[in-house]
């Protein structure tokens, strides 16, 4: 392969048909090899290695006169390459080289053509983005014909130049790249060798949690979700990190630059932040505004705005807030709800996980790797069950960045994957790389015609972000749980990497907790889903809730609400899920084996022994080396998020302290349930028998619990954790704290909390707000 800096845009650029020269202002070395598809002549192959067709004889939607078979003798049309072209301006075809031609037409697959004449050149201008098969068709003195193709790739020419959000950069100036690994708390500096060879050049221990990265100012920028923090680093080496601290629970995820300032999106306190530069040359914060609610991606737009999704969707809206940096304007952008009845083709829904705002070169318009989720379908719902297949769908969502509003025609949902999860784009931007993460895979999309033009394979687990980089041949695929770099040579046959740069020299997690986190985030396993659509990430990113509803009905449940496993170490508070119907995380194998369709991770002989089929049967711990693995890494998750409606320091604020005293009163009798540090009463009376409570939330749809009758009651969750799991209650019936206090409790059931003033639930629900796992 051939790592090369690539060629300005400006300028001529030339296809040659048998000899000829086509031309155009295209930016493309008329004498290099490109890894674009060829539609003219024989099989070619799109990155990757592909396979795609070799065209019809004629353009579609330009048809020659009949008789357009070659002819035998000297005369011929052959096109050499394909080549690009910008959208405006004029291209000129010459075909003079072609052999015995007396007279030249010229079809030029946007439905024009030139008639038979002898001059072989010919001018076109395409006036829109599209890969058109240009046809020469040449005739002999004796009137005998042949024809050749070539495929001319019209873009609108590449501007963008700020950032998105992203777990790898590109440096400037050459190949070399940045990689993040969050559970190694480093950057790794990967650089290619004069053959091809890319290995690490350089490792930088950084502060808590590097989520996402970025350049400015000859910097590295690396968010640090868990210390709170933005980091910085010089590119070069020489001089100090410097870091810049948020407030407390802050949780910085996504960094993006437009040159001049740095942006930083804080998904525990929903703020952009603003960092410019002192006087000295110092990080310093400029500003900040509230930007939206669980804020994740950022990307910096062309038109000096800043782009910040909302993670997860609530109430069924799912948006991007639009921010002007200077006054602090903002503008909500939504992503449509889609209504379509699930089939094969696709489902309804709305885009969940937002995980990127990723900008095409072209500035023009803007992706959203997703997963789509079909929770407004079950057999409560819409007397139609969830299968494996219809629950959940990996998306990309279309945002035009000159209308500001979502392309909702145009948004692409993905068969046999359940989460998109970033996109890399050719330099043009006429192929977008989508990386699957619960899949291992990479799908390649012809952004041009909307299709898939072919899969990357092999990609590690979890791949999360990806950077296209060697003049548009090389992908570079950031794969953490592999703790691996994984390269794809576009320019060759086939769909596997060519290389894997180890990155961590010390593996940070134990081998069990490693390998349970693997299966967790998994879908490509048969053991645990049926056709690559549903991984435990899938409901559970980071170990997080998805903040969905989903009628389990079909399940022997209900309305369920889905419940963050972070802070429970497993079952640490307890019984599992509001029911109490698990006693043990191994039986998520039911899951697997049933709402997943995967063939589960015990050996059937294994599982069907004794009573070990049945949730909260014989003990499955044990059992599968992979399924104690898995639960390992559940019980793992052992720390809940900080919130940022605490203190700077980490202490309750004045409401919170008032509310507090309110909660532990015996007039509320908060504390009858929840209880002790982890406020919840939560356990088993015996075998089987959890401590179950009836505080009237119950509704048409809270359901039964294992399918085994009336539902008698709910296990107590735990309290900490409530700022960022809205909504509330078993069956989400609850948007807010203060309608749980008020509305939900009508009778006092849940609380005696109906002579409670207006001030007095303030001050309650920011006691409620503030429990993140602290001891206070």
């Amino acid at each position: 392969m051939r790592i090369r800096n690539r060629a300005s845009v400006s300028g001529l650029c030339s296809i040659a048909i048998a000899g000829s020269l086509f031309s155009g202002a295209c930016g493309s070395d008329p004498d290099s090899a490109s890894p674009t598809p060829s539609l003219g002549g024989a099989p070619s192959e799109v990155p990757g290695g592909m396979p795609l067709p070799p065209p019809a004889a004629v353009p579609p939607n330009a048809n020659p006169p009949d008789g357009m078979l070659a002819a035998s003798g000297p005369l011929q049309a052959v096109p050499r390459a394909e080549r690009y072209a910008i959208v405006g301006e004029e291209v000129v075809l010459d075909g003079s080289a072609s052999t015995g031609a007396a007279r030249h037409q010229w079809f030029f697959g946007n439905g024009t053509n030139t008639e038979a004449v002898a001059d072989a050149s010919a001018r076109v201008v395409f006036d829109k983005p599209g890969r058109y098969q240009v046809v020469l068709r040449v005739f002999d003195a004796q009137n005998r014909q042949n024809s050749a193709g070539v495929t001319v790739s019209v873009t609108y020419p590449p501007v963008y130049l700020g950032t998105f959000s992203n777990t790898l950069a590109r440096i400037p100036g050459g190949d070399d790249a940045v990689v993040v690994s969050t559970d190694g708390n480093q950057l790794i500096v990967v650089s290619p060798s004069a053959d091809g060879v890319w290995s690490v050049a350089r490792r930088i221990d950084t502060c808590a949690g590097p989520r996402t990265v970025t350049i400015w100012q000859d910097r590295f920028v690396t968010a640090c979700q868990q210390a709170d923090r933005v980091a910085f680093y010089p590119v070069s080496g020489v001089g100090n990190a410097t870091e810049l601290a948020l407030g407390y629970g802050a949780a910085p995820f996504g960094v993006a630059t437009n040159g001049d300032e740095l942006f930083v999106s804080e998904q525990g306190s929903g703020r952009l932040t603003r960092v410019g530069l002192s006087a000295a040359g110092a990080p310093v914060v400029a500003g900040s505004v509230d930007a939206v609610t669980d804020a994740r991606a950022v990307a910096a737009l062309p038109d000096g705005r800043v782009a910040v999704t909302r993670w997860r969707p609530a109430d069924d809206v799912s948006e991007v807030a639009f921010i002007e940096p200077s006054s602090g304007a903002i503008e909500h952008v939504a992503l449509a709800f889609d209504t379509q009845a699930a089939s094969d083709a696709g489902i309804g829904g709305i885009p969940s996980y937002l995980a990127q705002f990723a900008v095409s070169p072209t500035g023009r318009e803007a992706f959203i790797p997703s997963l789509m989720a079909n929770h407004t379908q079950g057999t409560f719902l819409s007397n139609r069950a969830l299968t494996f297949e219809t629950t959940l769908r990996a998306a990309l969502s279309r945002v035009d960045l000159l209308a500001d509003t979502e392309d909702f025609p145009r948004r692409f949902q993905f068969d046999e994957r359940g989460i998109a999860g970033a996109i890399a784009f050719s330099s043009r931007g006429d192929f977008g790389y989508v990386v699957m993460p619960g899949n291992r895979s990479v799908v390649i999309l012809d952004m041009l015609t909307g299709v898939e033009s072919g899969v990357l394979l092999d990609a590690g687990y979890a791949p999360d972000g990806a950077v296209v980089a060697g003049d548009d041949e090389v992908l570079l695929v950031n794969s953490p749980l592999s703790r691996e770099l994984v390269v794809y040579d576009l320019t060759k046959p086939g769909a596997q990497p060519v290389s894997r740069v180890a990155l961590l020299e010390r593996e940070p997690l134990s081998a069990v907790v490693l390998r349970g986190k693997q299966l967790f985030n998994d879908a490509a396993d048969p053991r645990i889903t049926s056709s690559g659509y549903i991984a435990c990430a899938n409901c559970h990113m980071d170990g997080d809730s998805d903040h969905q509803v989903w009628d389990f009905t079909n399940r022997g449940e209900g309305l369920r609400n889905t419940i963050s496993m972070l802070g429970h170490a497993g079952t640490g508070d307890g019984p599992v899920h509001w029911s109490a119907n698990f006693d043990e995380i191994q039986d998520f194998e039911h899951d697997m084996r049933n709402a997943f369709e995967g063939t589960g991770l015990i050996d059937d002989e294994v599982f069907n022994q004794g009573t070990r089929n049945t949730p909260l049967g014989d003990e499955k711990a044990g059992s599968s080396a992979d399924l104690d693995a898995l639960a390992a890494y559940v019980t793992s998750l052992s720390d809940n998020p900080k919130s940022p409606f605490r203190n700077p320091d980490g202490g309750l604020n004045a409401a919170a302290l008032r509310g507090k005293a309110r909660f532990e009163s015996a007039a509320l009798g908060c504390t009858t349930c929840h209880a002790g540090p982890r406020l919840t009463d939560s356990r088993w009376l015996a075998p089987g028998q959890p401590l179950l409570h009836n505080v009237g939330t119950f509704g048409p749809g809270s359901g039964q619990r294992l399918g085994l009758g009336p539902l008698p009651g709910l296990d107590t969750p735990t309290l900490h954790g409530l700022w960022s799991s809205a909504p509330y209650l078993h069956d989400g019936s609850a948007e807010t704290l203060r309608e749980v206090i008020t509305e939900r409790n009508v009778a006092d059931r849940h609380g005696r909390t109906s002579q409670l003033l207006p001030a007095d639930i303030d001050d309650l629900e920011a006691y409620l707000l503030s429990l993140d796992g602290s001891i206070d």
